[in-house]
């Protein structure tokens, strides 16, 4: 089973549940407050590295329709030295849109077209998360080291829980990245940041009382459902 195959039930099933605006910033007031703590998150990891970002070479494994890859622009990220891959054509043609100057490629996660150690930095977010195949996220972890140089980075935005209907099905916990990514054997652990709140906590937050979203996030660190860890290749 690939990636795409693993994954595919989930965005059909999601959307048919929840709507097509589920994650709309303009349309869900939901999803804003969400938004924002996940943005920190990444932004307060990335702080913590000291890349240089005139010349640093970035992945974006499962990079969907480029969001993600927008926000390093945003922080000052050369585009020519960004890459995404994604095994959704449709995505990548929306990627290709948004972003004419980064290099948006149709390929599949267990198979990286690259040489090793390509790459300062490779990012993953909400994509290991959607699967559930324990060799397809061994596989995939794999290949991310393997094209990351050593003395890069590898870093990880997504859910470390997992719950029925939410799409989530493998916990980015603690324990499973470490078992992935070999920590302490081929990777050590740099930056843990809280991001999202867990759903339906987080968007009530976010819609009915936005101020209180980051109060919650420090006062209650079991109810961050999502983090970014980074991890350094050793």
């Amino acid at each position: 089973m690939t990636a795409e195959e693993d994954a595919a039930p989930l965005y059909g099933e999601y959307y048919d549940r929840h709507g097509l605006d589920r994650n709309d910033l303009l349309s869900n007031p939901e999803v804003l407050f969400q938004t924002f703590a996940v943005d920190r998150a990444n932004i307060s990891a990335l702080r913590k590295l000291g890349l240089n970002r005139a010349t640093a070479r970035v992945l974006d494994v499962g990079c969907g329709n480029g969001a993600s890859l927008l926000q390093f622009i945003r922080m000052g990220f050369d585009p020519a030295r960004l890459t995404g891959i994604d095994t959704n054509g449709e995505r990548i043609d929306q990627a290709k849109r948004l972003l004419p100057g980064v290099t948006f490629r149709i390929e599949s996660a267990e198979r990286l077209p690259f040489a090793d150690e390509t790459f300062d930095l490779v990012f993953e977010s909400t994509m290991l998360g959607t699967l559930d195949s324990r060799a397809l996220l061994d596989n995939i972890a794999q290949e991310m080291l393997r094209v990351t140089r050593r003395g890069g980075y590898l870093m990880l935005a997504d859910w470390r829980y997992s719950r029925r209907g939410s799409g989530v099905k493998t916990a980015m916990s603690r324990s499973t990245i470490a078992e992935l990514f070999s920590v302490d054997r081929l990777t050590t652990v740099v930056a843990r940041e809280s991001g999202a709140l867990v759903p339906p906590l987080g968007r009530r937050l976010s819609q009915h009382a936005p101020a209180l979203y980051f109060l919650f996030q420090r006062l209650l660190p079991p109810a961050v459902g999502q983090c970014t860890t980074v991890l350094k290749k050793i």
